[in-house]
C-alpha cells in the first residue's frame, strides 16, 4: 500500500517513543509515530509526513481507549503541548520511563544487562500541594503571540505549533503562578506593548514571561518579562509596578531583552529590576545538619522540581556510597564537571576532604562560590569541562568524578580525557537517555556500570533523570 501525507487511517498503538509520541507498527506499512496517543489505543490518525522507513501522524480521535487510560485531568490537555502523558496513570508513566531508558541503553549503548542494572524509577516526591506528579514546578516559561484582535496573547504553546494557548489552569503550576499569569495577561493587553513574531520582529515586542516561585524564600514570586530590544521603558516600568502593587503576591520584577531570533526564553541583557528579585532554593541534603541554601540569578539554571532535586542529589550520594565511590570515614577528593551553581558538589561536600567544581559560565561560578561560603573544602573554577585533561595533568585524578552535562551529553574531548586519565570511579547524571547511552558506550572500554537509578523530575512528560555509577575495569 502506498501512503501519502494527508491520508487518514486506523492504527493500533503499541508503545511510546523517547519524545513522548506513540508508536504504531502496521502490517502494511512503515512504523508510524503519532502525537497524542497512548499504548493500547485504537485511533484514527492523519499522516503528516511519509518517509521510506517511517511515517508521522497526528491523532484525530480515539476509536477504542487503552485499558489503563484515564481522562486527562488538565482542561487544556487537548490543546497544550506540555504534558503528553497525563492520560497515562502515574505508575504506568514510571514504568514507561524505565522502559525507554533501558531501551536506549541496550540499543544505543550496547549495554547487554540494561534490565538488571537499571532500577525502578523513583517517583517525584509529594510537595506542599499534594502528590508530586502535580504542581511541582518552581518555574515556568510562557510565550507571547499576537491574538486574533492584534493584542498580545500569553500562555503555552499548542502541541507541535508556535500558536499560543491562553492557559488558565495549568496543573503543573502553583495556584499563585496561575493568578499572576492571569493578571499579567490583562495588564499586557492594556499596556500598548506589541507581541513579537519571527516574521515582523517588532522593536520592543514581547517574547516571553518567566514566573519563578523559589522554595528557599517563603512567599517570593519573581516575574521576568523578556522582550526584543527597544521596548518602551515607561510602559514596561508601569506594568512592573502594577504587578508589584497588586494583590497577586509578586515580590520582584525583571525586564530583560533578547535580540537573538532563536526561540529561547533567556534574556541577554537586564534592562530593569523592581522590588526584591532575590532567588533562593533550600534543599534538605543528606549529611548536612541543616537545609542547604542556594542563591540563584534570575537567569541561572536550577532544576524546576525542588523536592525531586533533593531526591536526585541524595540519590547520587547514596548510590556512590553503595557502590564504593565514597571513602569510608573522611578523606578523598570529588570533582564535579558542569557544576552550575554548585548543587551536586555541595551534596557531596560532607563526604570528601576536597571538592572541585568546574563550570564554563562565569556567573554560575560566582553563584557556586557564594553558595559554598560555609564549605571551606569546596573550590569552584571557571573552566569548560573540556579542559578537565589539564586538571588531571596538574592535580592527578580524584577518587570520584561526577558529571551532570546538558542534554547533548559529554563533549568528545571530555570522554578522551577520562579514558586517558582513568579516575577510579565516575558518577554520571543525565537528563537524556540517548546521550547517556552514547557516553556509556564510549566509556565502556575502561569503565563498568555498577548501577543506574532513574529519578522522575518531570511527571506527565517522557523526560527522566538518571544517575549511573561506574567503576574502572581492572
Amino acid at each position: 500500500m502506498i501512503w501519502n501525507a494527508g491520508d487518514s487511517l486506523e492504527l493500533t498503538l503499541h508503545g511510546l517513543a523517547h519524545d513522548g509520541r506513540a508508536v504504531a507498527r502496521p502490517e502494511n506499512g512503515p512504523v508510524v509515530f503519532v502525537r497524542g496517543g497512548l499504548p493500547g489505543q485504537r485511533i484514527l490518525a492523519r499522516l503528516t509526513a511519509v518517509k521510506k522507513r517511517m511515517a508521522e501522524a497526528e491523532m484525530l480521535n480515539v476509536v477504542a481507549p487503552a485499558e489503563d487510560e484515564r481522562p486527562a485531568p488538565c482542561p487544556h490537555a487537548a490543546d497544550c503541548g506540555g504534558c503528553p502523558w497525563q492520560s497515562l496513570p502515574y505508575r504506568a508513566q514510571l514504568g514507561w520511563k524505565r522502559r525507554l531508558l533501558t531501551d536506549a541503553l541496550a540499543r544505543i549503548g550496547g549495554v547487554k544487562d540494561a534490565e538488571t542494572l537499571t532500577r525502578p524509577v523513583l517517583p517525584s516526591p509529594a510537595n506542599a500541594f499534594g502528590p508530586g506528579e502535580w504542581r511541582y514546578r518552581n518555574k515556568m516559561e510562557f510565550a507571547f503571540a499576537p491574538g486574533p484582535d492584534g493584542l498580545p496573547r500569553l500562555g503555552l504553546r499548542r502541541r507541535a505549533s508556535h500558536e499560543v494557548v491562553d492557559v488558565d489552569a495549568c496543573l503543573l503550576q502553583t495556584p499563585r503562578t496561575m493568578r499572576v499569569l492571569a493578571a499579567l495577561r490583562v495588564l499586557v493587553r492594556a499596556s500598548g506593548l506589541p507581541a513579537w513574531t519571527p516574521e515582523e520582529q517588532a522593536p520592543g515586542g514581547l517574547r516571553f514571561v518567566v514566573i519563578r516561585e523559589p522554595g528557599g524564600t517563603p512567599g517570593a514570586c519573581v516575574v521576568e518579562l523578556i522582550s526584543a530590544p527597544f521596548a518602551a521603558a515607561s510602559l514596561v516600568t508601569e506594568l512592573g509596578r502594577a504587578l508589584l502593587d497588586g494583590p497577586w503576591g509578586v515580590t520582584g520584577f525583571i525586564h530583560s531583552t533578547r535580540a537573538a531570533s532563536s526561540d529561547v526564553a533567556y534574556g541577554e541583557k537586564t534592562a530593569l529590576t523592581l522590588g526584591d528579585t532575590t532567588l533562593t532554593e533550600s534543599l534538605n541534603l543528606a549529611g548536612h545538619p541543616a537545609p542547604v541554601r542556594f542563591t540563584l540569578g534570575h537567569n541561572a539554571f536550577f532544576q524546576v522540581n525542588s523536592r525531586a532535586t533533593e531526591l536526585l542529589y541524595n540519590t547520587a550520594v547514596a548510590l556512590s556510597a553503595e557502590t564504593g565511590g565514597i571513602p569510608n570515614g573522611t578523606g578523598g577528593t570529588y570533582w564535579d564537571l558542569y557544576c552550575g551553581a554548585g548543587g551536586l558538589a555541595l551534596a557531596f561536600a560532607p563526604r570528601f576532604d576536597a571538592v572541585l567544581g568546574l563550570e564554563s559560565v562565569p556567573s554560575a561560578v560566582a553563584l557556586a562560590r557564594r553558595n559554598a561560603a560555609a564549605f571551606p573544602n569546596c573550590r569552584f573554577e571557571s573552566a569548560d569541562a573540556g579542559r578537565v585533561g589539564e586538571y588531571f595533568r596538574r592535580f592527578g585524578t580524584p577518587d570520584l568524578l561526577g558529571a551532570d552535562p546538558p542534554r547533548a551529553g559529554l563533549e568528545p574531548r571530555v570522554v578522551r580525557a577520562l579514558l586517558r586519565a582513568r579516575p577510579p570511579r565516575l558518577l554520571m547524571v543525565s537528563c537524556n537517555p540517548a546521550t547517556l547511552a552514547r557516553d556509556l558506550a564510549a566509556l565502556a572500554p575502561a569503565y563498568a556500570i555498577k548501577a543506574i537509578q532513574p529519578v522522575d523530575l518531570f511527571p506527565q512528560t517522557p523526560h527522566v533523570e538518571s544517575v549511573a555509577s561506574l567503576v574502572l575495569r581492572r
